[in-house]
């Protein structure tokens, strides 16, 4: 049983009410209340027994979920990766132009394990083009915001300071790309292939400029 500032389980608090209700038996008078006595550990123990059966659906339907979470992540990170590579499929004639062959462009990826770049234990991946003795950092992204274009700046100082190397050309490839962070990638230096440029209006509506 749990002491004093412990939690109780339910095996705890069968083991008190069945020891009361034995103890109301025992000590039961008339055959009455002992037949009320007896009646309540039959309550008792329906109750319990009812209790343990939520407990193990719940426990499974708490595997459920954690599996389904699991297969979710998976499928959402599958559907990332095909994403990329469609876009970049669409871009294919462009890039080539730019001197990039799509077929190896390869993510690269590390864990900042002592935080000395990022912070610690933290997750960084970017799309690298080497071949030739040069280096391309490529960020693929269907719709591209201002902070998608200062993550990227900063994923390339980081990375640029592990590989030791600077890359050749930093490139952002979008279908849709927002007006300031097309204006903020030019300002960083970073070229951008795009299909469209997007600006948000006061009415919160969104504008097709090009």
């Amino acid at each position: 049983m749990s002491g004093r500032g412990e939690q109780w389980t339910l095996e705890d608090l069968e083991a008190i009410v069945k020891k009361a209700v034995r103890e109301a038996v025992e000590q039961a008078r008339s055959e009455e209340m002992k037949l009320v006595a007896d009646a309540l550990n039959k309550l008792a123990t329906y109750t319990f027994e009812g209790f343990k059966k939520i407990l193990e659906v719940l426990e499974e339907h708490s595997k459920s979920l954690a599996r389904l979470e699991v297969t979710v992540g998976r499928f959402t990170s599958r559907t990332g990766i095909d994403m990329e590579k469609m876009i970049l499929n669409i871009y294919r004639d462009v890039l080539e132009q730019e001197g990039v062959g799509v077929w190896r462009v390869e993510k690269l990826r590390l864990k900042d394990v002592d935080g000395r770049y990022l912070r610690r234990g933290a997750r960084l991946e970017i799309d690298i083009y080497a071949h030739d003795d040069k280096v391309y950092f490529i960020e693929v992204k269907s719709l591209v915001e201002v902070d998608d274009v200062e993550w990227f700046n900063l994923r390339c100082d980081i990375f640029e300071k592990i590989l030791g190397r600077r890359p050749d050309r930093r490139i952002i490839v979008c279908i849709n790309i927002f007006k300031d962070a097309l204006e903020r990638a030019q300002e960083l230096g970073i070229h951008v292939i795009y299909g469209r440029v997007l600006e948000v209006e006061e009415e919160g509506e969104v504008r097709v400029l090009s």
